[in-house]
């Protein structure tokens, strides 16, 4: 009888009704919405719809969801702006970037409200269950959902950013428990000191929580990315969303404390242990199976029996190699010319620049995932973003990061930690740094040993976190798209006055002096 019972009630547990999802990301979201693609397609089995929005600007790839699409050709991307190449190339990436792409949003959103406010409306009709909202720049996304009525959660296509899980107060590392400033300076500093920056700067790639100014300066960036969240791109979100939510205007940092649940891509097992509130999952740890075989031209070139093994060089889809400082392409060009005994394919736009020898091949579409997981692949020069970050892993291919900017310097920061990268500081590109990196690499076959052995640790997991993150969702659709109050931390509705605990630290000393007179 009580095996029938626990029979009985799986079954009850997974028996939810179909939902209508909305998945809204940032402007041209391909980068944020592949991130989260898979778990929508995981989502897809549970026999959920999925749908996807953003500003599209030209068409771009198929996502594998429903097309909600607001059609901005003849409006400028702010987020192709020249000032972005500069930003990459030129400029250390910090906080005070991040409020620049809030702003980027809240332009494109403005127009969408004034010139494309009837595709707005019409997609804001349908009758969705849940809105998933991008955990940057997704502006209208987030007016979407707010006038909506209807649960929303927070999906971060990397991992947590530091003011998105202080507004959550999620008790986890830097990003731990109170939205409220007071509570993050006196209570928090003890925890975000000691994480790696999200913003790591190029002068600490060696961070280590030992070093007294590393501490200061991970609790500087954190402090700065939730002053710059929390006002000024939040400032700027209010003016854009301005005609549909009127006064008190849009809060960002109550938007996101009011989210049903966070979702990250991130996997957990990047990170040192954590505590975490129940809120919280990551359904990152993942490998996307290389199910497509080469295209005939690529396997040709990489089985070349001359061949000591092949080096990919991709740096994503923003990098463009036609607009880099000059001393960049001669730096790569210099050395992969020198690599002969190796097949080298570079991820390049335009035409095949000259003086590049045979031994090379460019491309301005690489299939990267299948060229990691071939067996003659033995190096990765990447730019560090998370997609690649876990292709690396899953692919077990030992990788020198070159970050551009964003959390990239972090993540190539933590695979350097787990023995199997090495990063460049993208201000030191020279030809004698470059070629000691590779070398490094190529001749020491303990990248190659650590990388395997990560990949282990990686997929050692009682449950897929894909089927767990399902699990997760479905329980929330359960409950109408919100969980009982008790489930989430009582830190979101105390006053910073009790969750600082002041009543005790202030009245209690007082007491005592009135007693001592």
């Amino acid at each position: 009888m009580t095996i029938i019972t626990f029979f009985i009630s799986l079954l009850f547990l997974y028996n939810v009704e179909s939902a209508r999802v909305l998945l809204t990301v940032m402007d041209q979201g391909r980068s944020h919405a592949t991130s989260i693609n898979t778990f929508m397609h995981r989502l897809q089995k549970d026999n959920h719809t999925t749908a996807l929005e953003f500003a599209w600007f030209h068409p771009d790839i198929d996502f594998g969801m429903e097309e909600r699409f607001i059609d901005m050709k003849g409006f400028e991307n702010p987020f192709a702006s020249p000032d972005f190449d500069k930003i990459a190339f030129e400029e250390d990436y910090s906080f005070i970037h991040q409020a620049v792409a809030y702003g980027f949003g809240s332009k494109t959103c403005n127009n969408i409200l004034k010139h494309k406010k009837e595709r707005f409306n019409e997609i804001l009709s349908e009758d969705w269950d849940l809105y998933l909202s991008d955990s940057l720049f997704a502006v209208c996304g987030y007016g979407m959902a707010e006038i909506s009525g209807k649960p929303h959660v927070m999906m971060h296509s990397t991992d947590l950013e530091s003011a998105q899980g202080s507004f959550k107060a999620f008790s986890r590392c830097k990003y731990n428990i109170s939205f409220r400033i007071l509570h993050n300076l006196f209570i928090n500093f003890r925890n975000y000191a000691t994480f790696v920056p999200s913003n790591l700067p190029f002068t600490m790639l060696d961070f280590s929580v030992s070093k007294y100014f590393h501490r200061i300066w991970a609790a500087y960036d954190w402090f700065g990315s939730f002053i710059f969240t929390a006002f000024v791109g939040n400032f700027a979100q209010k003016w854009a969303l301005r005609s549909i939510i009127p006064f008190p205007y849009f809060s960002f940092s109550e938007y996101n404390r009011r989210s049903s649940y966070t979702f990250t891509d991130m996997p957990d097992s990047l990170f040192p242990p954590a505590s975490r509130t129940n809120d919280f999952f990551s359904f990152g740890a993942y490998c996307k199976p290389s199910s497509k075989p080469l295209p005939p031209d690529f396997l040709s070139f990489i089985d070349d029996p001359k061949s000591k093994g092949t080096i990919l060089i991709a740096f994503g889809t923003f990098i463009d190699w036609r607009r880099a400082p000059k001393h960049y392409y001669d730096t790569f060009s210099t050395i992969v010319n020198q690599l002969t005994d190796y097949r080298v394919i570079w991820s390049m736009k335009g035409e095949r620049p000259p003086g590049l020898r045979d031994h090379v091949k460019t491309s301005s579409w690489v299939p990267q995932n299948q060229i990691l997981h071939h067996n003659k692949t033995v190096l990765f020069l990447s730019h560090g973003g998370l997609k690649s970050t876990k292709e690396v892993i899953c692919s077990a291919t030992p990788t020198i990061f070159v970050p551009m900017f964003g959390e990239q310097t972090r993540n190539s920061w933590l695979i350097k930690e787990k023995g199997f990268g090495r990063i460049m500081n993208k201000f030191n590109i020279n030809v004698k740094e470059l070629g000691t990196h590779v070398r490094e690499v190529l001749e020491h076959p303990t990248y190659q040993q650590n990388a395997n052995k990560f990949l282990t640790y990686y997929m050692d997991q009682p449950i897929p976190t894909l089927d767990e993150g399902a699990f997760r969702f479905n329980k929330l659709l359960k409950y109408g798209g919100k969980m009982p109050a008790f489930f989430y931390p009582r830190a979101l509705d105390l006053s910073h006055i009790t969750v600082l605990n002041l009543d005790m630290y202030l009245i209690l000393p007082a007491m005592l002096i009135y007693l001592l007179k």
